[in-house]
């Protein structure tokens, strides 16, 4: 009897884990984010008020990539997104607190940026045709191959981001995915977090699991088109 319920106990662990959109065991094997299929994408305005975002979890940006440790929320920077899709595109939600953004400078390297890398066919790794470089408050100029647009509000708070993929995000398949934020202060950069772990961040190594899922709750879908023409009108 003992047995069975520590078995019970350790299924339901599993299952809370997996449900929970990103997993990590010791070795970081199987560590993904779920980006779940939507109703109605949400509006690339920079704004996260869209009914889509309310019932997503996020992943937390954690990973200190200079150091190698893990990054504790601090007044200093606390960063986290969230993942959606919807008719071939992939959408990102993005809400940053940094404690001083450097902005509109004249050197990218003296700006706060987020970094991404979104590997279509999960097998070229970190190659820089894969990398998305996007200072904070600047939108047309950081579009390129399949990041179709960039929104940023709340003085740089919160941004959203859209990549079409094409058939690529359909129920099942797996993308590889990385998301990092470079904190500048006084020009200089202070610290690299990121979602992933430090090995997964290193040159010549493959990027973390996103795998596109689908669940719609079909209670939710009216309030989500209701919301989706509402907002359209302004």
């Amino acid at each position: 009897m003992q047995k069975q319920i520590l078995l019970m106990s350790v299924l339901l662990l599993m299952v809370v884990s997996f449900a929970s959109g990103h997993l990590i065991d010791e070795k970081l094997e199987n560590f993904q984010y779920n980006a779940e299929l939507v109703s109605v994408a949400p509006i690339v305005d920079g704004y996260l008020d869209d009914p889509v975002w309310e019932d997503v979890l996020p992943a937390k940006l954690k990973q200190e990539i200079i150091t190698g440790q893990e990054w504790h929320d601090s007044y200093d920077f606390t960063g986290s997104f969230k993942a959606v899709w919807r008719s071939g595109f992939l959408y990102i939600a993005i809400k940053i607190q940094d404690d001083q953004f450097e902005k509109h400078q004249s050197k990218l390297f003296r700006e706060d940026q987020l970094i991404l890398h979104v590997d279509e066919y999960h097998y070229q790794g970190k190659d820089d045709m894969l990398r998305y470089e996007i200072p904070v408050g600047v939108e047309e100029s950081a579009l390129k191959s399949s990041l179709t647009s960039v929104a940023w509000a709340n003085d740089g708070q919160t941004c959203e981001l859209r990549f079409r993929l094409g058939d690529v995000a359909s129920k099942g398949n797996t993308i590889g995915f990385g998301i990092a934020y470079d904190d500048i202060d006084n020009g200089q950069l202070q610290n690299r977090i990121a979602w992933a772990p430090y090995d997964y961040m290193q040159e010549n190594q493959n990027l973390p699991d996103l795998v596109f899922t689908a669940r719609i709750n079909p209670n939710a879908q009216q309030k989500l088109i209701r919301w989706g023409q509402i907002k359209r009108l302004y």
